[in-house]
């Protein structure tokens, strides 16, 4: 694929990305921070009772490569389990963006699977606690 088409095609996403925003409710939300590049973003996600996501948002102050991940990355969710979530590698996500990257800007691509990661962490925390709460009543 010519490079320059490739970067036009990443430069259109990075521009109008439809799961850039936020969701009214979400099931579960993080902020991810990068300090060596300061990028910041919220993560957002609406899961189902049988743990699909129906829905997934991100919004913040990122760079380019960082945004597009996220992009890529939130629009590969929707409709997966989390079950599916949970197994997504750093190589998972590196072959969805399909740029080779420095070492220094992996950090920033992979800054949204860090924030999933610990989105379903929280959910599931969030989900145990209550499920808890619900067998003491």
């Amino acid at each position: 694929m010519d490079d320059n088409l490739y970067r036009e095609e990443l430069m259109e996403v990075y521009k109008s990305t439809k799961n850039r925003g936020t969701l009214v409710s979400p099931s579960v939300e993080v902020l991810e921070k990068n300090p060596l590049c300061g990028d910041q973003i919220k993560l957002q996600f609406e899961i189902s009772e049988d743990g699909i996501i129906t829905d997934a948002k991100f919004d913040g102050s990122a760079c380019a490569v960082s945004v597009i991940s996220s992009a890529y990355l939130m629009d590969n969710l929707v409709g997966k389990s989390i079950e599916h979530a949970k197994k997504l590698t750093k190589e998972d996500l590196m072959g969805l963006i399909g740029i080779n990257l420095t070492t220094s800007r992996v950090k920033c691509a992979t800054l949204a699977l860090e924030g999933l990661k610990n989105a379903i962490g929280k959910y599931e925390n969030g989900k145990s606690n209550t499920e808890n709460k619900n067998k003491n009543r």
